[in-house]
């Protein structure tokens, strides 16, 4: 029997919906963290709270290049700019994380749930952020730049 076949089954409680309740953030959470540049983005967001988009692009392209800011090029910094404005920045602004400021082109951090503090420093954790293990001093000096 399908689902479709069973009317009385759109109205039972799944196994899901009796332990979290019906729905869960973490769901959404990790559908946004589940990219790179966005967990790379609310890295540096928990540091500085406002960032150019410029800056914050070439931060990233540093961190997934695991190389400095400046060792990044200008073509490699516009594209991980495009992909933030077109994909990263929309999902988070959607999600009420951030907000955009399309003329001065800055991006502020505006709710950081806990839950997804908490998720997104496991992610953290698993992506080196915070650990100079396997870094150069003088990598680990120019994070503060």
């Amino acid at each position: 029997m399908t689902k479709n076949d069973d009317s009385s089954r759109n109205e039972t409680a799944t196994p899901t919906d009796a332990v979290d309740g019906g729905g869960s953030d973490l769901d959404e959470f990790l559908r946004l963290l589940g990219e790179r540049r966005r967990r790379y983005a609310l890295y540096v967001m928990r540091e500085r709270n406002v960032e150019e988009l410029s800056v914050l692009a070439r931060r990233i392209a540093a961190e997934l290049a695991g190389a400095t800011p400046d060792a990044v090029d200008e073509t490699r910094r516009k594209e991980v700019e495009t992909m933030l404005v077109h994909a990263d920045v929309p999902a988070l602004a959607a999600a009420g994380i951030v907000s955009y400021d399309r003329r001065t082109e800055t991006l502020s951090l505006e709710h950081l749930p806990e839950s997804l503090e908490t998720v997104l420093d496991a992610c953290a954790t698993i992506d080196g952020i915070g650990s100079d293990e396997g870094r150069t001093p003088e990598e680990t000096s120019n994070d503060s730049d």
